[in-house]
């Protein structure tokens, strides 16, 4: 029976550790700030503001990208995609937002998108 389920996860092109990764509540929104111990990274040339946020209960790495200008009404928007261990020390100001454009899935959410966070996949543009 396991020998089916890892054939079927196989096709499916989710492993086992893909598995446990998304039983995390780290992969499902909404998502609650008590949860992670952020690092702020600080503010690039377009005025966001970038942290690093880990999970408390998987030890998973985010990069969140978080916009709002407080002179617009409903602009709060923020970006959060997953980082591998292999890039984490890659993570900076100037390379946040084509981090986020280059990744292959991940959330989105805001007053401007209407949304407490949602799934997004690529291509993944900030705006």
């Amino acid at each position: 029976m396991m020998r089916i389920v890892r054939r079927l996860l196989n096709l499916s092109g989710l492993n086992d550790k893909a598995m446990k990764r998304r039983s995390c509540s780290c992969e499902e929104p909404p998502f609650r700030f008590e949860g992670y111990k952020t690092v702020e990274v600080g503010e690039d040339s377009h005025g966001a503001e970038i942290s690093v946020l880990t999970c408390n209960l998987c030890g998973h790495m985010w990069l969140k990208y978080l916009i709002d200008w407080p002179h617009q009404s409903r602009s709060g928007r923020w970006w959060r995609v997953h980082i591998p261990p292999d890039e984490k020390h890659s993570i900076s100001t100037t390379t946040a937002r084509e981090f986020i454009e280059r990744s292959f899935e991940g959330f989105a959410g805001g007053s401007f998108f209407n949304s407490h966070g949602h799934r997004i996949t690529t291509p993944i543009t900030v705006a």
